[in-house]
């Protein structure tokens, strides 16, 4: 570990450092011309960024005991201009088919979409994601709908890695049928989708396979089985733009929780570098925070850099990572 101000150690491929990132992102892009910074396919620069820089709350957050964590003060042009910097930064940081996932909430994501626009070109904006975190607590006497989710904006540099994500969940066979399933005469469940643009050969085909279910009126659908185990059936399905299934940092279990404020969850960062990087990519966190982006990332066998000028951010990312970084 070493201070953004100070010569960062080139030899490391796993880095967290404690220092103001503008500063630091000047440094490492000079690293990564010097070609050390790069993947392990040799593609130079980082395959992912993933960021959730303050959100314009205007709070000054603290952890366990009051320990200082970082000021989130700013607000209007000010914050705009504090983003910019750092996207532009940022950008340059990134490999060619990289990706940058911007992680904010309501008050300031469709100003700074309006930036990455400017800085990565409209034509690379890739998808607006909605986390939907579900309730905290009762909001019965607020006067309009309650505020559930955040937004992650999703842009590549010019081409981009894409992994496709699946969620998995278990159904109780005893609640197949309410749920809309059915079965066919051999016993197994399906559910059925609309024919979309399958084409008469591969409705032909798919005939063959017994995976065509015709409703009373005649209309074709396209059956899906599902594999049973356990008295479950189990189901997989595509990860769209809404993500309802990951909650926040206030349901962790108590072995994941850090006591560090705005803590995200491992399972959403497992996600996003699942879907954006393979083993051996370079993944750069610039608000690493409480360092689940780290963690997540040296679990999932890919190389790293953190950066965070707090203390207690970089004490308890540190603590995560086993305390032997440096």
């Amino acid at each position: 570990m070493t201070n953004g101000r100070s010569r960062i150690p080139i030899a490391s491929p796993n880095m967290l450092i404690k220092g103001e990132n503008l500063v630091v992102l000047k440094r490492l892009a000079l690293m990564m011309r010097e070609g050390a910074i790069m993947n392990a396919d040799g593609t130079p620069g980082v395959r992912l960024v993933y960021i959730d820089p303050p959100f314009s709350t205007g709070r000054v957050f603290r952890g366990e005991r009051g320990k200082a964590a970082y000021d989130d003060t700013r607000s209007g042009d000010e914050f705009i201009e504090f983003m910019r910097g750092r996207l532009i930064l940022l950008k340059d940081m990134m490999s060619a088919d990289g990706s940058i996932y911007v992680h904010l909430d309501w008050k300031m994501a469709h100003y700074i979409k309006i930036i990455m626009d400017e800085v990565f070109g409209r034509e690379n904006f890739l998808n607006e994601i909605i986390w939907s975190y579900g309730g905290r607590g009762a909001k019965a006497l607020a006067r309009q709908f309650s505020r559930n989710h955040d937004v992650i904006l999703l842009y590549r540099r010019e081409a981009h890695l894409f992994n496709r994500q699946f969620v998995k969940r278990r159904i109780p066979v005893k609640e197949a049928r309410s749920m809309g399933l059915k079965q066919d005469s051999s016993g197994a469940w399906f559910k059925t989708a609309p024919r979309g643009d399958y084409t008469d050969k591969s409705i032909e085909r798919l005939e063959a396979e017994e995976r065509i279910y015709r409703t009373r009126n005649g209309l074709i659908r396209i059956k899906y089985f599902f594999k049973e185990q356990d008295g479950c059936l189990l189901d997989e399905r595509l990860v769209g733009d809404v993500w309802d299934d990951i909650p926040d940092a206030m349901h962790l279990a108590a072995m994941e929780k850090t006591g560090y404020p705005t803590q995200k969850p491992e399972a959403l960062l497992e996600r996003i570098i699942s879907a954006s990087t393979n083993e051996g990519d370079m993944v750069l966190d610039a608000f690493c925070g409480s360092g689940t982006t780290l963690v997540v990332a040296d679990r999932l066998k890919r190389r790293w850099i953190g950066i965070d000028k707090g203390r207690l951010a970089i004490e308890t990312a540190r603590k995560r990572l086993g305390g032997g970084v440096e």
